[in-house]
Order: C-alpha cells, then sequence, then structure tokens
C-alpha cells in the first residue's frame, strides 16, 4: 500500500500512518512545516512539505511522492484547523479554518484523482466529523467545513465507483489531540489518538464508505439531525444540553 496522508506529521495522522507503516506500507504525509522543523516522524514516513491551501504545492508533493513510489493507492484528506468556541462567530478565523478545511479536501482530491484514473484504482478518505451533522453552538464555522466533506465525499462516492475508486469518509467524536487539549468544554466520550487510528485504519482497509465513532454520541448526533428544527433550536437555545460556552 502506497498511502498519502494530509497533516499527517502530527495527531491522528501520524497515529494512522504508524498503523500503514506497521502493515508494511509506504507513507508520505505533509504538512505546512519545513524538513527542518520536522525531527520526530516515526521510521518509514516520508515527508513532503506543504500547505494544503497552497493547491500548486500540494499537487507537487502528491506528484512527487506518486513518482517515487511507483504510484499511489490511498489518500488520506486529514489535515485539518479547528478554533474555540465564541459566542459571536470570528469571521477571520472562520476564514482560514475554511481554507484548510474545505479547499484543503478539495486540493488534495484534486491532486490525487489523475493518478487514480491513470491507474483505473484508488482510495480517497476525507475526515469529516461529528460535528458536521449538526449546527453546534460556538461551532458554525468547525461544522460547516465539516458538513462539506461529508457531503462532497458522499457524492463522489457514488460518481467514482465506476472508475474503480473508492471513497470513505470518516466522522470522528472527540479525539484526544493538541487541538482539543485546548478546548475548556466538557468532551464526553473522549477517545485517544491510537484507538481512533484503530477504528479509522480498519474501516479504510474494509473499504467502508463510512465510518461514525464512537457509537453513543454518534446515534445521539444522529437524533438530532432528525429531530424537527423548530424542536431542535429550543434544546440549543436554551442550552439544555449544556453545550454553548
Amino acid at each position: 500500500m502506497r498511502v498519502f496522508i494530509t497533516g499527517g506529521a502530527t495527531g491522528i495522522g501520524k497515529s494512522l500512518g504508524d498503523l500503514f507503516v506497521k502493515a508494511g506500507g509506504k507513507v508520505g504525509v505533509c504538512g505546512f512545516q519545513s524538513p527542518a522543523e520536522i525531527t520526530d516522524l516515526p521510521k518509514g514516513f516520508n515527508y513532503y512539505q506543504a500547505d494544503v491551501t497552497d493547491e500548486a504545492a500540494l499537487k507537487n508533493a502528491i506528484d512527487k511522492f506518486a513518482q517515487d513510489f511507483g504510484g499511489i493507492d490511498i489518500v488520506i484528506a486529514n489535515a485539518g484547523l479547528n478554533m474555540p468556541k465564541t459566542v459571536i462567530p470570528d469571521t477571520q478565523k472562520g476564514k482560514l479554518l475554511t481554507q484548510v478545511n474545505v479547499l484543503g479536501v478539495i486540493h488534495t482530491f484534486s491532486a490525487a484523482l489523475p493518478h487514480f484514473l491513470n491507474q483505473k484504482h484508488g482510495h480517497f478518505v476525507g475526515v469529516s466529523s461529528l460535528s458536521g451533522l449538526n449546527g453546534l453552538p460556538g461551532m458554525s464555522y468547525y461544522g460547516a467545513s465539516k458538513a462539506f466533506v461529508s457531503t462532497f465525499c458522499e457524492g463522489l462516492a457514488v460518481d467514482l465507483k465506476d472508475q474503480g475508486i473508492n471513497v470513505t469518509c470518516v466522522h470522528p467524536g472527540f479525539i484526544s489531540t493538541a487541538f482539543t487539549s485546548k478546548n475548556t468544554h466538557p468532551m464526553p466520550f473522549l477517545m485517544t489518538q491510537e484507538s481512533a487510528s484503530e477504528q479509522i485504519y480498519n474501516a479504510i482497509i474494509n473499504r467502508k464508505s463510512h465510518l461514525f465513532f464512537p457509537t453513543i454520541p454518534a446515534w445521539f448526533m444522529g437524533l438530532l439531525r432528525r429531530i424537527p428544527r423548530s424542536l431542535y433550536y429550543a434544546i440549543m437555545r436554551r442550552d439544555l444540553l449544556k453545550l454553548r460556552h
């Protein structure tokens, strides 16, 4: 397996890449940092500097990885950005978040697609979130960006199946990372990076079209998605779930 992971030098991407290396895969990761700043990559990782908001740089990185290893089998659009909850949305931070979480996924897919079409096989993975299922208080930009990833992957899964291209979209809940360590609100069912990575890895290997986890938060968020919006707004505005911050 030849696997390229955006944002794979840290966090969940790094843990996921390590699983592929242990399975004998060739792993390429990218980040905006210079190679000199990346000093603790696990053995077997190949680093390519590229900011996912820079379409040309990301394409060059993925092309170089495919050239180095004779092709590319799996591309994981993992790079993402979060921001602290605020009562009044921060437009400037929201714009940057959207560039990374939305354009970053588009750029990753765009760079991988020619390789997949030429090979007549490939697997694209998008990392969404349970937060993308509903408009949550203080998370308008983040939730909207992840909702895009979910819908985008769902459409791709329909369009590309006949081309031999598989698409998986994963929707994790709270995972213990550098991003979530800054959260001051409760994070129920918080998962370790290792546990989350194993679930994502298994979903990819088994070519699942989607993964929602952990089970209880996924079920609950799905329920909130299905109730009448008037009831949903009443619950959220009165902060009955203690989610506003």
